[in-house]
């Protein structure tokens, strides 16, 4: 996994360390690891790592919610980051065997559109696509709800109004919920590429 300690990738790890569907769980990261998981990592059920560490020989799914925004990284800081590392992360994980790969992209993604974000999410999935993973799932939420280490104005403001009654796959939704979603859908994994919007994030989340 990498992107663990972001909105959706926090509850992600959260939710995998819970869910015992895993004998290890692999967490590639920039940062520590947070106080909390220090029991996990004693009893070797959660191995924290550096981009720099070798992952093992055998990996079965790999899970990506890393991101960043252009305020904070500037235009070459989130290509870097949410195009360039998300499918070298992939690669490698593919190269140790994994049959999925789940990432966490957004609406709108489109490798030509006008907007950079969404050009850059866009080329990003391109780019996984090709690499030819027996299954590939990418997650393309609205504007996320739940706390962030940085607030981000934009996203509070638009979280405010995309809400019912509007289009469901322009509604907001909180990270959690992408979050359980994509576990859902990792436990009986299928052949081919998806692209979840958030009205199939309603639909797992309804799922027991």
């Amino acid at each position: 996994m990498v992107g663990a300690t972001g909105l959706i990738g926090s509850s992600l790890l959260h939710r995998l360390v819970e869910s015992n569907l895993y004998s290890a769980i692999y967490v590639m990261a920039r940062s520590a690891a947070p106080e909390r998981y220090a029991h996990r990592i004693a009893s070797g059920q959660l191995c924290w790592l550096t981009f720099d560490d070798q992952l093992p020989a055998s990996i079965d799914h790999f899970f990506c919610a890393l991101g960043t925004t252009q305020k904070v990284a500037g235009k070459t800081g989130l290509e870097r980051v949410d195009r360039e590392l998300v499918v070298q992360s992939a690669q490698q994980a593919l190269g140790a065997g994994a049959s999925l790969i789940s990432i966490v992209s957004a609406q709108g993604a489109n490798a030509h559109s006008a907007f950079f974000y969404n050009r850059i999410k866009g080329k990003m999935e391109q780019d996984v696509e090709a690499l030819n993973s027996f299954a590939a799932h990418f997650w393309q939420p609205s504007v996320l709800l739940g706390e962030r280490e940085e607030h981000r104005l934009a996203e509070s403001l638009a979280a405010c109004f995309l809400r019912w009654p509007l289009p469901v796959n322009v509604r907001a939704r909180p990270g959690s919920q992408v979050a359980s979603a994509m576990l859902k859908a990792a436990r009986s994994v299928q052949p081919g590429c998806f692209r979840f919007k958030v009205s199939d994030i309603d639909n797992f989340n309804k799922e027991k």
